[in-house]
């Protein structure tokens, strides 16, 4: 059996409790770990994450010695910035307005109360959700958002898998490559997108509840295609139109929202900004597995080193090429020649031989064709799922491209 293991913060005064949780992890199969007192000082931030991104859930001890402890923020924050679920587990008295509570999830378990057991049914649910997966290129143009429509409906319709999609670019793409402008206004004006998510005029849950079926076939899918629709609003939060304050709840409510859908989906995946913002630091935290879309063209490797630089930096310790997939879009285009060559085959070698994406690099690419639009030329179907590529008259070749990437990407992807 793989051990799968979990982080417990904690301070002194929370160490018997510690002593109870340990061998109760360790009796599912688990493997308890806690930060060594050299990585918690401030000086160690980065064998800190490097240590917590080695986990799968981190458990909190909320205690009086905690309320406000840097240390235990510290880890806490490591965890977010690293995408790993934090559980609050109270076992002291703690006032609700104490800096260490500041963006804990509100689902706290107060273990001088409940039984233990609530807390491995905790970690057992977050163990068992599905994969968040962020689309991201700090470089335009490389076929991102269309990307990410047809890999993921040729994952639904292929191999079953339940997929939610969160538009979080404010140019909102994928929305509007699925839905209609009258569809995509009723869902604004319900307060239905990923804007209302964010700020504290919309209900995470009805954000949830209200996301979008994408395979309205007449026999209704046994598994989920949906989506949190995306607003242009959402530019606030790229400029310095919202305050910290601000920011710090959107980063809060951001993780929730992925949490929940996690819990029922296979893949949560993540449409996001080409470029370096608050939003994308959103995307970087809330994944499991980042897939860098490349075109073959000059520079192409500038942009996945650029995509290193802004990884590294969020997560604030050094990146394992395991946590990217890069995949090569469209290949054997005969329209394209520059007289230098063939860019498949250039582009190909300069990223097979580069010393940290080399091994990122997927065997599937996906070849160019037309039914790959970014805008689809046809007009729109009751059923969205019909404008993607699998399900549109297409060549053969990239119907199965598309499948055996989104395959090789779920299997890099798994936690």
């Amino acid at each position: 059996m793989t051990t799968t293991a979990i982080h417990l913060a904690f301070e002194a005064d929370a160490a018997s409790f510690a002593e109870t949780i340990a061998p109760a992890l360790e009796r599912e199969g688990w493997s308890p770990r806690r930060a060594s007192a050299e990585h918690r000082s401030p000086d160690q931030s980065s064998a800190l994450a490097q240590a917590i991104s080695e986990t799968r859930v981190v458990l909190a001890l909320i205690s009086p010695a905690s309320a406000a402890s840097e240390a235990m923020r510290r880890e806490i924050e490591a965890a977010w910035n690293n995408g790993k679920p934090v559980i609050p587990v109270i076992v002291g008295d703690v006032a609700p307005d104490a800096p260490i509570m500041s963006g804990l999830s509100a689902e706290r378990i107060d273990l001088r109360v409940e039984p233990l057991s609530r807390v491995l049914e905790a970690v057992r649910a977050e163990l068992a959700g599905g994969v968040v997966i962020a689309m991201l290129n700090i470089k335009g143009g490389v076929g991102k958002t269309i990307l990410a429509a047809n890999l993921f409906a040729a994952a639904h319709l292929i191999d079953g898998r339940s997929v939610s999609f969160i538009d979080l670019d404010p140019q909102h793409n994928l929305t509007q490559y699925f839905l209609p402008a009258g569809e995509r206004n009723q869902l604004r004006a319900n307060g239905a997108t990923i804007y209302a998510a964010l700020g504290d005029d919309g209900s995470l849950q009805g954000v949830v509840e209200r996301a979008t079926p994408l395979n309205r076939a007449r026999r209704r899918a046994q598994t989920r295609f949906d989506l949190v629709s995306g607003d242009e609003r959402l530019f606030e939060y790229t400029l310095d139109t919202r305050s910290e304050a601000d920011k710090a709840q959107a980063f809060a409510r951001f993780r929730e929202l992925v949490a929940q859908l996690r819990r029922r989906s296979d893949a949560v995946v993540i449409d996001a900004n080409p470029c370096a913002t608050f939003l994308t630091r959103l995307a970087i935290t809330a994944a499991d597995h980042i897939v860098a879309p490349v075109r073959p063209e000059t520079y192409s490797l500038t942009g996945l080193n650029m995509l290193e630089h802004v990884v590294r930096a969020v997560r604030g310790r050094p990146l394992r090429p395991s946590e990217f997939s890069v995949l090569l879009n469209g290949v054997n285009d005969r329209t394209r020649t520059d007289g230098n060559g063939d860019p498949d085959a250039l582009t190909l070698a300069e990223i097979s031989q580069a010393p940290f994406f080399g091994s990122a690099l997927l065997e599937e690419a996906v070849p160019y064709s037309g039914a790959l639009r970014a805008t689809p030329t046809d007009r729109y179907a009751p059923n969205p799922i019909n404008v993607t590529a699998i399900m549109r008259v297409g060549g053969r070749q990239v119907k199965e491209s598309l499948a055996r990437a989104a395959a090789a990407i779920l299997r890099r992807a798994q936690r």
